[in-house]
């Protein structure tokens, strides 16, 4: 099933900005790298889109403004410009036993609410994928 949603808040940028409208579809698989939709986990009250950088069996650590994925720095080339964490200070560690995943905000400078302040999260509470952008639309260069 697809769906449109509007982007409401800046904390996907520079992948998706504010006022974005976006395709999703049903949600099927966990895989690293991957935007998702989901409840606020906090107050259920409104739905969430986030990044996967961890999945199932994966160990993710946070520490002195790396992200560390199974002991290697995490490859993000989606925000290659721009920090890679919230602060200097910042320490997260993540074992992932169970079947939950890890989800980063693309912009990480603004203190957006994401697995640094919620955790980890079950597959199941996970809701949509992003599929395209739809407005604004873009052309391809030629």
């Amino acid at each position: 099933m697809f769906h449109i949603r509007r982007v409401k808040n800046r904390s996907m940028e520079p992948t998706l900005k504010d006022n974005f409208l976006i395709l999703t579809k049903t949600f099927k698989l966990a895989t690293r790298g991957k935007i998702v939709t989901f409840q606020n986990p906090k107050s259920g009250s409104e739905t969430l889109i986030k990044r996967i950088v961890a999945v199932k069996g994966d160990h993710l650590e946070i520490k002195d403004g790396s992200i560390l994925l199974n002991g290697a720095i995490l490859k993000e080339t989606y925000i290659s410009d721009l920090p890679k964490t919230m602060t200097l200070e910042e320490n997260f560690n993540w074992d992932l036993k169970d079947d939950s995943v890890v989800v980063l905000s693309d912009n990480r400078l603004v203190g957006n609410f994401d697995s640094r302040m919620f955790g980890s999260i079950k597959t199941e509470h996970l809701s949509e994928e992003f599929i395209t952008i739809l407005w604004p639309i873009r052309l391809p260069k030629t």
